[in-house]
């Protein structure tokens, strides 16, 4: 694809920069020349920038997202900025623009904002508006959004357009949400939102939630409905239900959760608009996170159950074990974890696990069995050494194929520097799939460096597998490395 962009790759991470420094030292000078900014309610700044930058040696293809943020604020008054320029994407494709601004207005009682926003209503069965850039995930809403937050009760009410994945989309939503404390211990909500979609027709969403809180424990409940235009492409309205219970004593933490979502998907284009809780564990480890759960709105049901226990100082356990299905009870995935965790006087951290999941909706049916070993020793106060070991074995019915995958990665840190990785990933799925043609292995060199107070610089050289990353039962593939990756985050 033909790059229309008029600057070279290089051209725009310095211009990035400049526009950056020169917004910062217009508002620097601003806030300096201010007489008001002596007045102990005075102005506040703070700014981010975010870079990322890679090219492979294989492809000749370089992939550039920078995204720069603004905050000010004076009294009860606030602005955000952020522009974003990617060169291209991870997908490919360059844009640039002023992704996000706004004005807000905030008191004790009352809240404004004007311009984009987030937001979500109860547990995001309805609506929730986030970023998530791992994801590369935006959906901010840009219109206006009022709340009242007083004693015992809040009202929110917003109105705005979504953001698509490059574009922002014409449908306006309008929202209302309500919150009430009937005792110290009941909290009562209700949620109402319409939107009218184009080449589809008039949508609406409502719901209740309740939240009961003790010294003991905590239950919540939401449900919400879906009201889809006659004649469309579903046969009836759709509807969610999602129940939540926590118990706590010392030592011991049990939450249950249990979902049902029946044709409560929201979607507009390559929008979503909701996010409810996928019930399913979030792994920080890779082999894990790369085939977690992926969420689906139009047809699923499920528990969750999850013990954490620390029976001694030194020892903490926790248990988890979730299962979904259609609503025709047929498996569509579940998991069973386990992990224990070991502090040996101080000198060295021990973490094991394991898992075991089962995915029916991915081809071929796989079942994935996968131990991991996380071993942490402290040569001082200052500086450790951490080993990580992450296995899975794979089975799936295609001809009965069975191979496993492997990571090993060690890291040497100094806390007031950074640190060091190395991380090795292999594989045998090439001995068992005929039209293989990739990598078998891959090895990565990270070097983690702390820049003074305000700054953390990431450099990266070697290869690195493509695979999905998840957060919050979302999921996205990101593409493989074979060359380097430089990250940079300063904040001011």
């Amino acid at each position: 694809m033909k790059n229309k962009f008029p600057f070279k790759p290089f051209v725009l991470p310095g211009l990035c920069f400049f526009v950056w420094l020169g917004t910062i030292i217009f508002f620097m000078f601003f806030y300096f020349d201010s007489s008001s900014a002596q007045e102990s309610d005075g102005w506040e700044i703070s700014s981010s920038n975010q870079l990322e930058y890679s090219t492979d040696r294989k492809t000749h293809q370089d992939i550039f997202h920078n995204w720069t943020d603004l905050d000010l604020s004076y009294g009860m008054y606030g602005m955000s900025l952020r522009y974003e320029a990617h060169q291209p994407d991870d997908w490919g494709k360059t844009w640039q623009r002023l992704s996000f601004r706004n004005f807000r207005f905030s008191t004790e009682l009352l809240n404004i904002t004007a311009g984009n926003y987030y937001v979500i209503l109860g547990r995001g069965l309805i609506l929730r508006s986030y970023e998530n850039r791992d994801l590369r995930f935006d959906n901010n809403l840009d219109g206006v959004k009022g709340k009242i937050d007083g004693e015992g009760f809040s009202l929110t009410l917003l109105g705005g357009t979504v953001t698509g994945k490059y574009e922002r989309l014409k449908d306006p939503l309008q929202a209302l949400d309500g919150r009430i404390a009937i005792f110290d211990w009941m909290d009562l909500g209700g949620t109402y939102l319409r939107t009218h979609i184009t080449d589809f027709g008039l949508v609406r969403m409502f719901g209740g939630n309740i939240s009961l809180t003790s010294p003991y424990g905590d239950l919540y409940a939401e449900y919400a409905r879906k009201d889809n235009p006659p004649g469309q492409y579903f046969s009836q309205d759709g509807k969610g239900f999602y129940l939540s219970a926590n118990l706590y004593t010392t030592g011991l933490g049990l939450t249950l959760e249990y979902k049902d979502y029946d044709k409560l998907d929201f979607t507009n284009q390559d929008v979503t608009y909701n996010n409810p809780p996928a019930l399913a564990r979030e792994h920080a480890y890779t082999l894990l996170n790369r085939h977690a759960y992926i969420l689906d709105l139009f047809d699923e049901k499920g528990v969750q159950a999850e013990i954490t226990s620390a029976p001694a100082e030194e020892v903490s356990l926790v248990a988890n074990f979730s299962y979904t299905t259609d609503h025709q009870d047929r498996l569509i995935f579940s998991e069973v974890y386990g992990e224990l965790e070991y502090d040996y006087k101080d000198k060295a951290t021990l973490k094991g696990g394991i898992s075991r999941m089962e995915s029916k909706k991915e081809e071929g049916s796989p079942r994935r069995l996968a131990p991991l070993l996380d071993v942490v020793y402290y040569l001082s106060e200052a500086n450790s050494i951490n080993f990580v070991l992450e296995h899975l074995w794979t089975e799936e019915d295609r001809g009965s194929l069975s191979f496993y995958d492997q990571i090993l990665s060690l890291t040497l840190s100094k806390s007031s520097l950074g640190s060091i990785t190395f991380t090795h990933e292999r594989t045998t799925e090439w001995q068992v799939r005929e039209d293989w043609s990739g990598k078998r292995s891959w090895f990565i060199g990270t070097l983690d460096l702390t820049l003074g107070e305000d700054h953390t610089l990431s450099l990266s050289i070697g290869s690195r597998r493509k695979g999905k990353v998840c957060a919050g039962g979302v999921c996205v593939d990101k593409p493989a490395l074979d060359g380097i990756e430089i990250k940079l985050l300063s904040q001011f």
